[in-house]
């Protein structure tokens, strides 16, 4: 008998890129997770869940397949698809699973995130506390769906002006008023970068303390969508591996006097971070070192190789006081 187990399924898109859900599934052998147009609107930001759906069942096989069809907005196109999963590697996710921090038991993957970018690509996520990995990536073609041809709930989506409203009327939310202003300012992003964000590196993170701290654990989720959490074994036995460029992390210390602090880089400028692992390249072992002051009032951040060490200039620092 297959191992089954318990998952969801949800939809990400890039803030930028609101995607409107036609129809889609997760299909196993046993059990098919399906979307349509009550999903709405999506662009909660790439590699981020959208809402779930609650199911019946409560344990179901490895799925082997994807299908999806939806609206985006911004391009004025249908895109869809029908593609096969890598069941064994899917299967090897759910088996190895992870350690949740907060209780200290292996768990494992819980969701699957299916992400809609510009241009017809699709990325599949498995999705756990802390955990995230990318499991398949995709390529759509365009289709039309004509008002006729549309099924009764996802009419709207095919009415003269819907995407121009809600694009730019400001009363429908689409947008953070953030995200409006930054397009407003800077345009769309290029739609190809939802590929660059998958460059990878050989990278691993370097904590540097006052002398006599412990360091606890280290958080990160990275441009394209992947997610870590290290602590225990997987801190002290962390090493150089392929990872796609950080875009937020966070990590707990203890002084010397058992003081816990906390330290969050809430985001890099992107043209920097990119350009200066671009500099060192993919072929050198990376540390990024954050160099935190005896008081945690102050953290330095820098990329460095053998050879070289490049500072980060323009990275936003919360820092936390003394945890009781």
């Amino acid at each position: 008998m297959e191992q089954k187990y318990s998952w969801l399924g949800t939809v990400s898109a890039p803030q930028e890129y609101p995607m409107e859900v036609y129809k889609g599934a997760i299909t196993a052998d046993d059990f098919t997770y399906g979307f349509d147009a009550i999903w709405g609107t999506q662009n909660t930001g790439w590699g981020n869940e959208g809402g779930t759906m609650s199911v019946e069942t409560r344990q179901m096989e490895i799925p082997n397949k994807l299908e999806f069809t939806w609206y985006s907005l911004v391009e004025n196109k249908f895109y869809t698809g029908k593609w096969d999963l890598d069941k064994e590697h899917i299967k090897n996710l759910f088996e190895k699973g992870f350690t949740d921090q907060d209780n200290g038991k292996k768990t494992t993957y819980t969701n699957f995130i299916v992400g809609l970018a510009p241009k017809g690509r699709v990325v599949l996520w498995i999705n756990g506390p802390g955990n995230q990995k990318e499991v398949g990536v995709f390529q759509a073609h365009d289709t039309i769906i004509t008002q006729e041809k549309a099924y009764e709930n996802a009419k709207y989506m095919l009415k003269e002006g819907f995407a121009d409203r809600m694009l730019k009327d400001p009363s429908y939310e689409t947008f953070k008023p953030e995200i409006r202003a930054k397009i407003e300012k800077e345009g769309y992003p290029d739609a190809g970068i939802y590929d660059v964000y998958r460059e990878k590196y050989m990278w691993k993170p370097s904590v540097i303390l006052p002398q006599g701290s412990e360091w606890i654990d280290f958080g990160l989720t990275n441009y394209n969508g992947e997610q870590e959490n290290l602590f225990g074994e997987t801190l002290t036995a962390d090493t150089y591996k392929k990872r796609a460029v950080p875009k937020f992390c966070g990590f707990y210390w203890r002084d010397q006097n058992k003081n816990r602090y906390a330290v969050w880089v809430d985001s890099f400028d992107e043209k920097e971070i990119f350009e200066l692992f671009r500099k060192l390249g993919q072929e050198k072992n990376i540390d990024f070192v954050i160099k935190v002051n005896a008081d945690n009032t102050g953290a330095a951040l820098s990329l460095k190789s053998e050879k070289e060490e490049l500072p980060v200039t323009k990275a936003k620092i919360r820092l936390s006081r003394k945890i009781e």
